[in-house]
């Protein structure tokens, strides 16, 4: 009996012995498979990392580090499905691990499928908040499903994490202006006879060099009912640029004749006394202005470069200096002056919320706001507001979006905006202050992304675009050349170009140039749209035909383009009665009268004689009016041009 009791303790111990043995072997094999698999990585060869990997999780699956890894291996070598299922493992043995979210999210990325990789992204930034690559991937989730305000907001983390990244700053600047857009998109489509519409039509106008055309934006604006503010103030600045001093001193005047006047018409008043050949009066003016807030003067003063000639900013200048020589307070009128004319001298996105001077501020009571407002104290006005923005009422979060966006706190408008936004009954308000905002920080983002890689194949696009939207096309067309160098297979890039040599009327090689990318992407849309346009202008009306079928999924804005074209090719086919219908479809963008002409033969052609003269005549009125604008275009070019 005690043999049989000994033989049984013999055989425990041996089998704890060998369970101890085994352990220790498992123990050094997986260090020796991780120590292998690391030096195989270290040299570049994921191929045998992964093997090593792969190995070490069927000694132990338990281990989600090692799944990681081999996930890791996995999308270094380009196997994605392989990737995914390592990283979901790792995810379900420990959730709180960094490296799998991040990267099942960027593999879902990069499979096109950023719903997917959303809730991966938003894990991984919670789980490191300071990583530059979760911010980024995650921006770029949220641009992929046409959220740049969410994208912006990651974005502007990435810039707060990496300052010196210009691609980080280059996407904030994207995400913006696509945000611009959608606003941009909404107003038009939903918001279209409102004059806060009008408005923004005007001020896009200004911006793009147009000014004989916002000012017929801007009379609508001044005409309606309720009146934007500061709608008279910019129409004012509008006709400054365009020489009519007496007429923007009248905007001025009634500007601050307004329930709640808007502070530049007083800059304004100060910018027409100088124009007049009135310095003092202006350097008096403008000090008055900046007593009251030196930032809003700083911010809005740039609004008015290139209203006065070189010799008229000096003399400004120089009243300025003299005046501060005789112990009149400050602040420094001339610097601010300097600053605003100089070319190249571009104002800070905002100052109004680090100067330490300003802080004593932000104890001002918020039911002081709008007499802050009224009186020019913007500065003292946003700090008072912006503590409580999420709980401020509409009529404070329209004064918010005011004050900060006049002393250049272009951050604040923008949030202040979104909640103007949320609400139906200011929905159109906070899409104006909210494009308004976005677009001066996609600006000063976009400075800041060429400042840090002035050669970025991005970069050279993105002023291209710029270029093309003023129509420069000649320095669109140097800028996407360039893109093109440093990124030769950049198909936006490529297109671009394509686009704008068409507008050149360098078909030859705009059409070249398209087919080489219709081979790459046969159902671009865009491109199609591009070759069948250069197809009907060389009245080639069958072979345009085919690519127009291939224009499904165009952005709004090209579909009237899209409806033009068909129409011309079933005219040109003779097939009247779908031609009409095509134009109709996209008259919304006739500017000239042209398309409205062309509709009218169309209806002689199949003996409408009634709605061919309505045509005619509204064929006419806006002819009428666009060379109305081309006249006082070409008078004001005439009058500059007489100047001594």
């Amino acid at each position: 009996m005690q043999k049989i009791v000994l033989t049984i303790c013999l055989i425990v111990f041996f089998l704890k012995v060998s369970a101890i043995v085994f352990a220790q072997g498992q123990k050094q094999s997986l260090q020796t498979l991780s120590a292998d698999a690391a030096t195989a990585q270290s040299r570049g060869d994921f191929a045998s990392a992964a093997e090593f990997y792969r190995k070490a999780t069927e000694i132990d699956p338990s281990i989600p580090e090692l799944w990681a890894n081999l996930g890791l291996m996995q999308h270094q070598l380009g196997k994605p499905t392989d990737a995914i299922r390592s990283f979901k493992h790792a995810i379900r043995l420990n959730p709180s691990l960094f490296v799998p979210q991040l990267f099942l999210g960027i593999e879902y990325l990069a499979a096109k499928d950023p719903a997917a990789a959303l809730p991966y992204l938003e894990t991984a930034e919670k789980l490191r908040p300071g990583d530059l690559q979760a911010a980024l991937s995650l921006g770029r989730a949220y641009e992929m499903l046409n959220r740049p305000d969410r994208a912006a907001e990651a974005y502007s983390r990435a810039t707060e994490i990496a300052p010196g990244n210009g691609n980080a700053w280059l996407s904030l600047g994207t995400a913006y202006l696509q945000q611009v857009e959608n606003d941009a998109r909404v107003m038009t489509s939903a918001d279209r006879n409102s004059a806060y519409v009008t408005l923004r039509a005007a001020e896009t106008l200004t911006d793009e060099d147009s000014q004989n055309s916002a000012v017929t934006w801007y009379k609508k604006a001044i005409a309606s009912r309720a009146i934007p503010p500061c709608a008279h103030a910019e129409f004012g600045i509008t006709l400054l640029r365009l020489k009519r001093v007496a007429d923007a001193e009248v905007q001025f005047q009634l500007e601050e004749r307004t329930a709640s006047p808007c502070g530049l018409a007083r800059v304004g008043s100060a910018i027409v006394a100088a124009a007049k050949g009135h310095p003092d009066v202006g350097v008096a003016k403008l000090t008055s202005v900046a007593a009251a807030d030196p930032a809003f003067v700083q911010s809005s003063l740039p609004l008015f470069r290139g209203v006065l000639s070189a010799d008229e900013v000096r003399a400004l200048v120089t009243a300025a200096r003299a005046r501060k020589a005789t112990g009149a307070p400050n602040p420094d009128i001339a610097s601010l002056i300097e600053t605003a004319f100089t070319p190249s001298g571009i104002p800070p996105a905002t100052t109004a919320g680090k100067d330490a001077t300003l802080q004593t501020h932000q104890a001002a009571k918020a039911e002081n706001s709008a007499q802050l407002y009224a009186t020019g104290q913007y500065t003292r006005c946003d700090h008072s507001l912006k503590p409580a923005i999420a709980r401020l009422a509409s009529a404070s979060q329209r004064l918010l979006a005011s004050c900060s966006f006049y002393i250049g706190d272009f951050s604040t408008a923008s949030m202040a905006a979104a909640h103007l936004k949320a609400n139906p009954t200011t929905r159109v308000e906070g899409l104006y202050w909210e494009s308004k905002a976005d677009e001066k920080l996609a600006v000063a983002a976009l400075a800041r992304a060429g400042e840090i890689e002035p050669d970025s194949p991005r970069m050279h696009v993105l002023l291209g675009d710029i270029f093309r939207q003023k129509r420069r096309w000649s320095d669109a067309e140097t800028e996407y050349r360039r893109a093109i160098a440093l990124d030769p297979k950049n198909h936006y890039a490529r297109l671009s170009l394509a686009i704008v040599l068409f507008t050149e009327l360098k078909t030859d090689e705009a059409l070249a140039i398209d087919k080489a990318l219709l081979e790459e992407a046969p159902d671009d849309p865009e491109g199609n749209l591009l070759a069948a346009g250069i197809l009907v202008q060389e009245h080639e009306f069958e072979k345009a035909e085919p690519y127009l079928s291939k224009c499904q999924n165009l952005k709004v804005d090209l579909i009237p383009r899209y409806h033009i074209l068909l129409g011309q090719v079933y005219a040109g086919t003779n097939r009247i009665p779908a031609a009409i219908a095509e134009y109709k479809q996209g008259l919304a963008t006739d500017q000239d009268g042209s398309l409205h002409y062309q509709l009218a033969r169309l209806f002689q052609k199949i003996g409408d004689k009634a709605n061919a003269e309505k045509e005619i005549r509204m064929s006419q009125e806006i002819r009428a009016r666009w060379d109305e604008q081309a006249h006082i275009a070409l008078g004001q070019e005439s009058a500059q041009a007489s100047r001594p």
